[in-house]
């Protein structure tokens, strides 16, 4: 398994960066999954820790015509996990986003399974030039 992620996605993430690492909100990846990959389209920032309920969660997913594939996260923490290792988001893509001192973006993938207990697994990551 792995993910994709389309030129529109990469610059908006990209841009994000660059606005301020003090307000780097969460977000959701929109796109599509064929097959053993996730193809992430765009991104839609959102509040800290997603979404405010699992409701509006799924209003959002309805306006988003049930594309949304996952989750981004630029400050991860226990809360933020623990909110998205649930069933309503087994097998989405999570992109831990670091951004180091020189301010280049560092991403690592995962998809949220299920082994007993919900769990991130790494997964591999392709992005476009």
């Amino acid at each position: 398994m792995d993910a994709y992620l389309s030129p529109e996605a990469c610059r908006s993430l990209t841009a994000l960066c660059l606005l301020s690492s003090n307000s780097i909100p969460d977000g959701f990846l929109i796109g599509h999954k064929r097959g053993h990959r996730f193809f992430v389209e765009k991104i839609f920032p959102s509040q800290e820790g997603f979404f405010p309920s699992l409701e509006k969660y799924r209003e959002l997913d309805k306006l988003f015509e049930e594309k949304i594939l996952g989750f981004f996260s630029f400050r991860l923490n226990e809360n933020k996990i623990k909110k998205i290792l649930a069933p309503f988001a087994y097998n989405k893509l999570f992109l831990e986003i670091n951004l180091p001192i020189q301010k280049e973006m560092k991403i690592k993938p995962y998809i949220i399974d299920r082994d007993k207990e919900f769990l991130l697994l790494p997964i591999k990551l392709k992005k476009s030039k």
